[in-house]
Formats: structure tokens, sequence, C-alpha cells
């Protein structure tokens, strides 16, 4: 039965020496050593390792058993390591309530708002938090200052309110439709009325004093809608709604799409400023007829009961084009984009048209020959997110994290951007440079960074450290024969580089265990995470498919032929863990093949496929027409407004964004190679880290200040080491990890040292 428990700093250390009595007690004579070793296990992959300790001490043991007693001091590191984190969140815990307060005071909502958010990720009781008389007020006074922001067509400083509540209350997504809503009449005005909203960008920076540094920013982009639209036909929009009744995984009533479609052209007709490029936005009583004319078509395609057929979405959208003609006259491309747009939006994150404008970029994007900064994006609530920087890329090595919004490029805002027109420009040739704002959850103030693009060289299996003769070594813990796999993306020679790293572990004996570490995996081919999978499941289904009608895929199938040596297993997964990732760890999870550690994985579970809107491929659709089903019938996809998505580990151990950054900028330190003895400078965010790495013999050879005002301290580290990241308590998954394995090795020298 798969064991589901979660650490939270805070908790172990003051919760579980209340019944240590029961716990830490010898068992009595005629107690096993296999129900001892049984207990020790389970003890171990609920997190509870305060109890394992104290059965280990509380009982003698042989001092031949190697792997228990090299236990035992991993335990007393984890305790040390575990009271170090757990009052670095108190810390940080206070200084975010600190600045909450700080804002409140100077009437700042939005910081203040953001200072609740890095607040809710630091509480031991995050609900609790929520429930806060400070934190309630505050964001009924947000909520009020953003409903009157957008009765004053004020939509930018209403995006920001709500989108600040959004990150506050990002579980339960209750300010989604407000954030959808803000974000839709900046589309518009960035398409049709660039100008106006770099108005409204200058007075919002006028408002927050930041007069001085919006001159120097690059103005908005000012895009031409004509070229922008070029191509689009009517026929587009039909077919279109053809492809998505008939294949799209979720919806075959277009009830929903069509009340899609006309709210996006009533955001259109009540958002201020168009008039800059259709001057009969002049005329009031034109603009209301027509809008007149569309909410009572909103209004009954939500009588109950509603079903609109592919005829009655034909006559709808012949009405709408022949009203448009009567009122605002409209050109009939601009019309059609926006109905077209709205539809497609009401269906989930990844189905999209490409437009002919977008047609090339896309192209090129799917061929994969160019270079750029290596990291995936999706659209997630309007915005460009990041999934994960690609290992040992010039996005990683930055520092860009899972979950950055990718707010500017090159001074351009991205807030209307397609996925499409991102990949265009982000990507570029090979040593050129390419700017990004990026807006961080619990930091108030955007992040810039200037990459430099190179050639992506993806090496998808790495191990613990580099071997000094070269390649890679894969052992963790040599002794106890625990092994450590690093997989950073699932590309057609994965499964055979896999495959080397194994056989060479064995080369050196049996493996005892094996750390599989999926973190800020974004995915990649489905083949080579099938074949992954195969390697350490027997027999049975690995994944299927199932579309909108239920009609499910034959599954992929292992094959015992090609299965690995039974030993234990650890995956590791977290936000940044996504797609083939998640079809892994979902996989070995359902055999209860390995025990998955970390923190819920991305949900990105669906199948995308490419539709032809018009005869010469000048646009597509693209359109989400399956879900991936693991063997236990789960979906791992997010769907809107989606309790429970992707992967639940077994074992919830949090990292604050902190801990993550510290253990990152340790790992690729390390990964780099290197002449003997040649010094390493690192920049640390914060003094505590800095006094981290210090302990591992670093001095600090300069001080300054981060762009965000926090502290910076240089150290130089002579010789950065792998074991520093459980040495210095960097990485609390990793180390748990490597905790319930050797608790698994120790149990089993138990039963054998008694003969059994």
């Amino acid at each position: 039965m798969k064991r589901t428990a979660t650490i939270r700093y805070g908790v172990l250390l003051t919760a579980v020496f209340a019944t240590a009595a029961i716990f830490l007690a010898p068992p009595p004579p005629t107690v096993s050593a296999q129900a001892v070793a049984t207990d020790l296990d389970a003890l171990a992959e609920s997190g509870r390792f305060d109890e394992v300790l104290g059965y280990l001490r509380d009982n003698e043991t042989n001092p031949n058993q190697v792997a228990v007693q090299s236990l035992i001091e991993d335990l007393e590191r984890y305790q040390r390591n575990d009271a170090m984190r757990v009052q670095q969140k108190r810390e940080a815990y206070d200084e975010a309530i600190a600045e909450l307060e700080e804002y409140i005071q100077a009437d700042d909502l939005e910081k203040a708002i953001i200072a609740a958010v890095k607040a809710h990720g630091f509480a031991e009781d995050p609900t609790a938090l929520l429930g806060d008389v400070r934190v309630v007020r505050l964001v009924d006074q947000t909520l009020t200052k953003a409903k009157a922001s957008e009765e004053k067509d004020d939509w930018l400083e209403a995006l920001a309110l709500y989108r600040a509540l959004d990150l506050l209350f990002e579980e339960s997504n209750e300010y989604q439709d407000e954030v959808n809503r803000a974000a839709q009449h900046i589309r518009v005005l960035q398409l049709y009325a660039p100008k106006h909203l770099q108005a409204l960008y200058d007075q919002r920076a006028a408002n927050r004093g930041e007069e001085e540094k919006a001159e120097d920013e690059p103005q908005l982009e000012l895009e031409d809608w004509h070229s922008r639209l070029l191509g689009v036909r009517k026929s587009m929009l039909r077919q279109t709604i053809s492809h998505t009744t008939r294949k799209h995984v979720e919806l075959r009533d277009l009830t929903p799409l069509m009340q899609g479609a006309v709210d996006a052209l009533i955001v259109m007709l009540d958002t201020e400023g168009l008039e800059e490029s259709f001057p009969a936005f002049s005329d009031k009583d034109n603009v209301a007829r027509f809008r007149d004319y569309l909410a009572h078509l909103s209004i009954s395609l939500q009588e109950p009961g509603k079903n609109v057929s592919r005829s009655d979405a034909d006559t709808m959208i012949e009405r709408i084009l022949d009203t448009n003609k009567s009122t605002l006259d409209l050109p009939e491309e601009v019309v059609v984009y926006e109905l077209t747009e709205g539809l497609t939006g009401s269906l989930d994150d990844f189905s999209s048209v490409i437009w002919p404008e977008e047609r090339e970029t896309f192209s090129r994007s799917t061929q994969g020959n160019f270079s750029g900064i290596g990291v995936q994006i999706t659209k997630r609530d309007g915005r460009l997110m990041v999934v994960s920087p690609l290992e040992n890329t010039p996005a990683m090595k930055a520092g860009l994290k899972a979950g950055d919004v990718i707010a500017r490029v090159e001074g351009k805002k991205t807030d209307t951007w397609s996925l499409n027109r991102a990949v265009q420009e982000i990507t570029g040739p090979r040593g050129t440079n390419v700017s990004l704002g990026i807006e961080r959850p619990g930091e108030a103030e955007m992040i810039e960074y200037t990459i430099t693009r190179d050639q992506i060289e993806i090496e998808s299996i790495r191990g613990w450290t580099h071997k000094p003769e070269g390649g890679w070594d894969y052992w963790i813990d040599p002794t106890d024969r625990i092994g450590y796999i690093r997989l950073s993306q699932f590309i057609p020679q994965t499964a055979e580089d896999l495959d080397a790293a194994i056989a060479q572990m064995q080369e050196d004996g049996p493996i005892n265990g094996l750390i599989l570490d999926l973190r800020f995996n974004p995915g990649g081919l489905l083949s080579s995470a099938i074949d992954v999978s195969d390697r350490f499941v027997i027999d049975g289904p690995i994944v299927s498919t199932v579309d909108g009608d239920d009609n499910y895929s034959p599954p992929y199938r292992a094959h015992r032929l090609k299965t690995y040596p039974a030993f234990d297993m650890v995956v590791l997964i977290n936000q940044g863990s996504a797609s083939a990732s998640e079809i892994v760890s979902g996989a070995l999870q359902d055999y209860h093949r390995a025990i998955v550690i970390g923190t819920r994985s991305f949900g990105k579970g669906s199948v995308q496929d490419l539709f032809p809107l018009t005869t010469n491929g000048a646009a597509y659709l693209k359109l989400t027409t399956q879900y991936y089903m693991l063997p236990s019938k789960r979906i791992i996809h997010r769907k809107p407004n989606a309790k429970t998505w992707g992967i639940e580990p077994d074992l919830e151990v949090d990292m604050t964004t902190r801990q993550v950054a510290d253990a990152l900028q340790l790992r690729q330190e390390v990964d780099i190679i290197r002449d003997e003895g040649e010094p390493v400078t690192a920049e640390v965010e914060r003094p505590w880290a800095a006094e981290r790495f210090r302990v591992a013999g670093a001095e600090p050879v300069a001080d300054g200040k981060n762009p965000d005002g926090t502290d910076r301290e240089v150290v130089e580290i002579v010789k950065p080491e792998a074991g520093m990241l459980l040495d210095l308590g960097l990485d609390a998954q990793l180390e748990t990890a490597l905790l319930v394995l050797k608790t698994r090795v120790a149990s089993n020298q138990i039963q054998m040292a008694q003969g059994q």
C-alpha cells in the first residue's frame, strides 16, 4: 500500500517526541528482525527520521554493520540540517511579515500582497495565514481597488492587482476570471491601440514614483494590426469550429465556445482608446447598438439547456458579421480574429490557432535547428511561464527558475504574445544576447537578466560527480551501493545512455538502491519516456491515451526482457517535472516500483495535433485531442479549475525558492569540469547561504547588492563538491531520498545479522 506523508519543517522537531516512548522502545524478544526492518522502512518512507534514529540509538547494533552505523551518522546530520532549515524558514517568514506590515502602512497594496505571497510560502500553516485579520483586510482592500481600476479603464492596474491576488490564492484559482478579463483588454489595446496602452504604462509608472526609471525603459512595441491579421479569413473560423467539435478532448457542445467568442468581441467594444485604429469607435451610438446585440446573444447562450449546433454557430457568425456591417463596419478580419481568439481561449492553455503571420516562426521552432537559451515555456493564465530551464544551458546558469513569468523580452511587454511569438523573440543566433524581465512569485520587483544565446547541447543523463579520468561517477553512496542519476530531458538516446549508466554501476557489483532525479525535467519524447519506464517495469501497460469520446488507445506495454534487476528506487520530482517525466514517475508509482519524493509535478499530460485551416497550409489549429493515462487510469493533466493534477509524491518534501536556488547553484558549480585547484567564484543571494559556503572552506571576497536590493556576497570555493549538497543541508529532497534508501540497506543488514 502506498504511504503518503509530508515533511514540513518545524513539525518534525516539535511533534515527534510526544510519541517517542512508543516508537523508540526496544522491541520485545519475540519481534522478528524482519518485522523490525519493515517498521524502520515504513518510518523512513513516512519521513519520520527522528524515530528511525531513536530506535537505532536505543538498540545495540553490531559494529560490523557498516550500513547501520553510516545511517546513524547521516540521520544525525539530517537532524542538524533540519533544525537549520526550520530556523531559516522562520526567519524568512518573520521577514516577509515585516514587509507585509510595512507595505500595508505605506498603502502599497500590490507590494503588500506580494509580501503575503512570500509569507505564505514560508508559513508553517499557510491556511491560517490566509485567515489572518491583516491578510483578510488586505485582500478586501486590494479587491476594491482592482474593481475601481476596472471602472476607470485602467486595465494595467487592475491586472496587476488581480494577478497578485491570484498568486496568493493559486491553489483555488479564485481570481482566474478577473485575471483573464483584464488580460483580454490589454491584449486588445496592445494590438489595436498601442499608444493608448503606452500612456497607461507611463501613468502607472508615475503613480508609483518611477518617472525617471520609465524614461530609461524601451517604449511599448507599436505593432501593426494589419500585418498581424494579414491572411485571416472567415473560413478559418469555420474550420476551427469544425475540428474542435470533432476532435477536442473535452468539448463537443459549441455553447461555451460561442460564449467565449461573443465575450471576446464584447471586451473589444468595452475597451477605451480603439479610435486610434478604428475611427468608427467615436460613434458611441453605433458602438452601443453592436454591443447590445452581442449582449443579448450572450444572455441567450447562458439559457439552461442551451446546446449550439454547427449550423447554429454558422448562423450566429453570419448575424454577428451583418450587425458589424450595419454599425461599426470593422474590417471582417478583425471580427473573425477576435471571435476565433475568444473561441480557442475557451478551450485550454495549449490549443490555439497558428495564424498566417505566425506560420514561419512555428515551423522553425518545431524543426529545432536554432540556438537559444535553453528554457521550456508555456502559457498559463495568459502569461509566458517557465516550465523549467534545461540543465547546463544559459537559462539555468543565469538563474531562471520554474514558475518564473517572462514579463518582458528586450524591454517589450509579453502580455499579449503567443508562444510562437515568444519563441521567435527569445531564440536567435549563437553568441547574441537577449534581455528578459522576470516576475518571480514572492518578489515584489522585476528581475532583469541578460543571457547569451548558445547552441543547446543536451546531455540527458548525468551522475553524482565527475570522475578524475573523465565521465560520470554515479555512486552517491558507494559504500551502501546507492546510485544517483539525473535525467534532464527525454531525447532519442536517453534510454541507451541510461543503460550505459546502469551497466557501469553493475560492473562494480549489485546496485542496492537508485535515486532517479527528474526534478526540473520538462519532458521530451513520449517514446523515450516509454523506453525508460520499460527498464524498471517488468510487465503491463505504461501509458495510454484517451480522447473526448472515451476512446482508449492500446497502451504502450513493458517488456520483461528489457527490465533491469530489481533494486530499491526513489524518484525525485518537483513543480518543474512535466510531461514525459510525469509519465515515468507516475508509472513507477503505480507499480510501486519506486517511492516518489518531492513536490507535486507540473501537470502537462495532453496531446496536441495540428489541423490545417487552409488548403495551402497558411494557418493551422493546434488542438488538444487526447490525455495521457497512467496504468492506474489516472490522468495527470491540469484541467482548468482543477484541484488535483500531476503526480502527487508519496512523501512530500517542500523546499523554498531560496533553498532551491542555493542547491542549483552549487550543483552547477560541481558539474563544471575545471583544472585542478582552479578557484571558483560564486555569487550567493543571501548572507546565510554565504555563511554555509564558508563552512565548506570558502572565503568572502566581495560584497554587494542584488538587483532586487537583497544582500549579495561573492565567495570563493576552492573545490566545490557534490557532497556539500548533503553536508550543508542545501537539498532536503535529495537528503530525504538518500535516507529512505539507506534505511532500506540498513534494515536488510539487520535481518542478515540475525540470520533471517
